[in-house]
């Protein structure tokens, strides 16, 4: 039983294993989900500072139009971070889906290997328990064949 007891230890610690990598990817996808958030935000407001200033663009001083477009600049330049953040999140995602099948994959062949001697052994113990039984059956015959036979 010892063997069962050890591969039981085996899954339930594979179990564990599977539950925390399951965790950590609901957390990337969240920190993904808020990336990808902020980059929507920062393109939406782009294009509606841009769809405002070109309206505004012919009643502007030169002076002016240059401090917009100094500030586009740093609104696209802060884009192109955030999609490098959301690409980065997104790599961790993928990362930690791989991980998590690779955990499930062994948590599976460990209770596939579980049920397996589980069943060897419920087997052997039928067989042991099914000779016994036939000993006794056979004992039982030749003490009543012994007295039939004896009393004739």
């Amino acid at each position: 039983m010892s063997d069962l007891s050890a591969l039981q230890t085996a899954v339930s610690l594979a179990t564990r294993e599977r539950d925390a990598a399951a965790q950590r990817l609901a957390q990337a996808r969240q920190g993904w989900l808020a990336a990808q958030v902020q980059l929507d935000q920062l393109d939406s407001y782009a294009q509606e500072t841009q769809a405002r200033w070109t309206v505004q663009a012919a009643r502007c001083a030169p002076e002016i139009m240059v401090h917009h477009y100094q500030f586009m600049e740093r609104l696209t330049h802060a884009i192109g971070l955030q999609t490098g953040t959301v690409a980065q999140q997104a790599g961790m995602v993928a990362l930690l889906a791989d991980r998590l099948r690779v955990a499930e994959m062994r948590r599976e062949s460990l209770l596939q290997v579980y049920a397996r001697r589980e069943s060897a052994q419920r087997r052997a113990l039928d067989r042991r328990e099914q000779k016994i039984s036939d000993e006794q059956a056979a004992l039982q015959y030749r003490r009543l064949a012994g007295g039939v036979l004896g009393g004739i």
